[in-house]
């Protein structure tokens, strides 16, 4: 793990730990090697680096296009791991590259939903996920992060931000899909099923 990225998240885990409470659960359902997706849900900015900083694993990420118009954010974003990709089209490069680093046994981190979802509901996840999922073959970690929406309201409610990791969909149920538009639909679809199901879990809970 590269020195300034290991540095940023235990500062973060720090920052969680003292404001928000934090609380990991299922950290045992990240394979410690290989590739690997972990696809989360996805309602705030800071959900890519609170996940970064709890995976039991170094992440690599894709992020808008835009974002690095900047040069030092994009200069800081390139340093942590992340792939620029297109938003609106279908980004064939950033896909690519992607697939590229789960061969090469990475962990990738996706937002299946594509963007943020304003009002906490569900959005309808893009076939990139699913593309990417059947070209790589690997494992899918389903994650639910709770309360990164509201961040001040948790600080003065004492609210927890929860992250839970799922148990990995295997790679034997990528195998029976078609690497089609239907199979990558139909990924995309089990993954936020199993997302949905990790939230309904942490709802039920008190915490």
């Amino acid at each position: 793990m590269k020195t300034h990225y290991y540095l940023a998240c235990i500062s973060i885990r720090l920052i969680l730990k003292i404001f928000w409470r934090y609380k990991r659960i299922g950290a045992e359902h990240v394979p410690k090697s290989g590739g690997v997706i972990i696809a989360s849900n996805h309602v705030a900015y800071v959900d890519p680096p609170f996940l970064g900083a709890v995976t039991p694993r170094e992440l690599f990420y894709l992020a808008k296009a835009e974002l690095f118009s900047n040069a030092l954010f994009g200069w800081l974003l390139d340093k942590c791991n992340t792939i620029p990709i297109a938003r609106g089209a279908f980004d064939r490069r950033a896909i690519r590259r992607a697939v590229e680093l789960l061969k090469e046994g990475k962990a990738l981190l996706l937002f299946p939903e594509g963007t943020r979802s304003r009002s906490g509901r569900f959005l309808e996840p893009k076939l990139g996920v699913g593309k990417i999922a059947l070209e790589a073959g690997v494992p899918v970690v389903p994650a639910y992060i709770h309360n990164s929406g509201a961040l001040l309201s948790s600080l003065l409610g004492r609210k927890r931000v929860i992250i839970e990791f799922g148990r990995p969909i295997g790679t034997r149920l990528l195998e029976s899909l078609p690497r089609d538009r239907e199979g990558y639909k139909s990924i995309g679809q089990e993954i936020m099923k199993r997302v949905g199901m990790l939230k309904e879990k942490i709802e039920m809970q008190r915490f």
